[in-house]
């Protein structure tokens, strides 16, 4: 039997000066998540998180805070989830979401909100096996010229640790 090595991973709260490997990892890594802003912003925001998973360098995160839209006012959102291509199929995405979603709770949030195109079908079975159900919602995001109608799900935290 061959051990696999296995390098030490940490996650962390993302810096400021991490904004660049961050836009690096999004821009490169094909995900169901479309970018709805610089992460300068997002780690300027108060109430929103980010996290990132790294070895050597940075190859995942997890952004998480209250819901972008004044329809879910309340509920807290997974507003971005990427994990470098690479590194994905390891158990690091699931690690960065129960991360976010401990945040959330943590922020006292009952319920936590996550979008996805309809055409995913990876992503959306890591979701379901952690307790998101498809929540009555849609919306249409366009980025550029591309345009991706997207599903919401939502997880009951109210008993989340």
């Amino acid at each position: 039997m061959t051990k696999v090595s296995v390098k030490p991973v940490g996650i962390r709260r993302a810096l400021a000066a991490d904004a660049g490997a961050l836009n690096q990892i999004r821009s490169e890594t094909p995900g169901p998540f479309a970018p709805t802003r610089g992460l300068e912003r997002h780690l300027a925001e108060p109430a929103v998180y980010t996290y990132l998973a790294e070895d050597e360098v940075p190859f995942g995160f997890v952004t998480v805070g209250p819901a972008t839209d004044l329809e879910h006012v309340g509920l807290g959102e997974i507003r971005e989830w990427f994990v470098s291509a690479t590194y994905q199929q390891r158990g690091y995405g699931r690690k960065l979401l129960v991360h976010g979603l401990s945040v959330l709770r943590r922020r006292m949030c009952d319920s936590a909100l996550i979008w996805l195109p309809v055409e995913v079908t990876r992503t959306l079975d890591v979701l379901l096996q952690h307790g998101f159900k498809t929540y009555p919602a849609q919306r249409l995001v366009n980025v550029g010229e591309l345009s991706s109608t997207e599903q919401a799900y939502l997880k009951d935290l109210s008993d989340y640790f």
